[in-house]
Parts: structure tokens; sequence; C-alpha cells
């Protein structure tokens, strides 16, 4: 037969079985506080993509717009393909830089045409080629 336990056993016993530890509450706020950096770091990732994204966006439409109207002008002979700079035929918003550069006609007869366009540190690049016909060197 087995001795029942004192009553101060008991409660003791009790005492340490029920509640959390301090070192389960500490281990829980590191996993919680850890969980809470990650998603806000996501956050502000997120946002830099998102502007980087529109930038992008804006950019490619640009130098898409000034590309084609080179092309247009190159062929109706408005433009001599000829190596060089030429300025932007539109108002930017401010902070906005646009280069348009254009290389001489090839063997090929095919001009190689460049328009680069910034903001800030952020720089986009879109390069096209114009076969101009009769234009090149002469055989």
């Amino acid at each position: 037969m087995t001795k029942p336990l004192p009553d101060n056993r008991i409660r003791a016993f009790a005492q340490l079985r029920c509640g959390f530890s301090l070192l389960e509450i500490l281990i829980t706020l590191l996993v919680l506080s850890g969980s809470v950096v990650i998603m806000f770091s996501g956050f502000d990732t997120a946002a830099q993509l998102d502007m980087f994204a529109s930038f992008e966006s804006e950019a490619a439409f640009l130098a898409e717009r000034e590309i084609e109207l080179l092309k247009s002008e190159i062929l109706q002979g408005r433009i001599k393909p000829a190596a060089g700079s030429l300025h932007s035929r539109f108002r930017l918003k401010p902070g906005w830089k646009l280069a348009n550069i254009m290389s001489a006609v090839d063997s090929e007869d095919a001009v190689r045409l460049i328009c680069s366009i910034s903001k800030g540190d952020r720089l986009f690049q879109l390069e096209s080629f114009v076969y101009v016909p009769d234009a090149g060197a002469k055989k």
C-alpha cells in the first residue's frame, strides 16, 4: 500500500506544473519580435521594389517614344544618320534626364539608336536598330 503524500508536497508539485516559466516567456518574445522585424522589413522591400518597377515602367515608355520618333525622322529624311547625340523633343519631369545617341550607318545600312533615361541613381537604357537603305557606304 502506498502512503498518501502530505498536503504541502502536493501543493508544491502542483505549483511546479502550472504556469509558464520565465525562460519559455523569453523564448516566445524572442520568436515574436524576430517575426515582426522580418515582416516589416518585407514591407520595406516591397515598397522599394514597387518604386523601382514604377520607374522602369515610365522610363521604358519614354525611351520607346523617343526611339520611335527618331526612327520615323531618320526614315523620312528629316535627320541624317550620323554619329552623335540628340536632344529630347519632349519635356520631362523634374529630376529626369534623357540622352539620345545615334551611331553612324554601318556596312549593312543599319543605324544604332540608344536612349538612356536617368533619375537620381537609377538608369534605364533602351537600344534599337533601324535599317536605312542607300544611306551607308557606297560599294
